[in-house]
């Protein structure tokens, strides 16, 4: 169970934003529109995003290093062995994807489409895998250092 909500609680996380995005559109008549510091927010975003790009960059530079480790090898035996990659790489799709749209939603706000509506929904689920990412990655980095007592070789 524990497994399963670690591996969907991305989807999960973008999912409860979404709502709440739709919650504050029809209740409270907020949106990308009218949320006054939005676009504050926008900025805010694409630099958290470029931090969180670069430790990505940094962080797999570590993993490479950490490849004789203790903790490596015995992850590398484990049921989760796939499960380190595959976090990884989504975390580095979601972290691009979030950048690309938010960009995108830095033009977007001065337009009024009922398209750009799907398209800030799309972007409230993607900065909600987002997150959810970074912070599991963020965790996954922690373990990897506190965890990991270099093997030392048998002459």
């Amino acid at each position: 169970m524990k497994r399963i909500l670690f591996k969907f609680l991305p989807l999960l996380t973008g999912l409860v934003i979404v709502v709440v995005a739709i919650f504050f559109k029809s209740k409270l008549k907020l949106d990308y529109q009218n949320i006054k510091g939005f676009r504050s927010v926008l900025e805010s975003i694409v630099n958290f995003l470029s931090i969180v790009i670069g430790f990505y960059s940094a962080f797999y530079g570590m993993i490479i290093s950490m490849q004789k480790t203790k903790f490596m090898r015995t992850l590398a035996e484990s049921e989760y062995k796939n499960e380190l990659p595959k976090l990884l790489i989504w975390s580095l799709i979601s972290a691009f994807l979030c950048l690309i749209i938010t960009i995108g939603m830095q033009i977007l706000v001065n337009y009024k489409f009922t398209f750009i509506y799907y398209i800030y929904f799309f972007w409230c689920f993607i900065v909600g895998v987002f997150i959810t990412y970074a912070f599991q990655t963020s965790l996954l980095s922690i373990v990897m250092i506190f965890e990991s007592d270099p093997v030392k070789k048998i002459r």
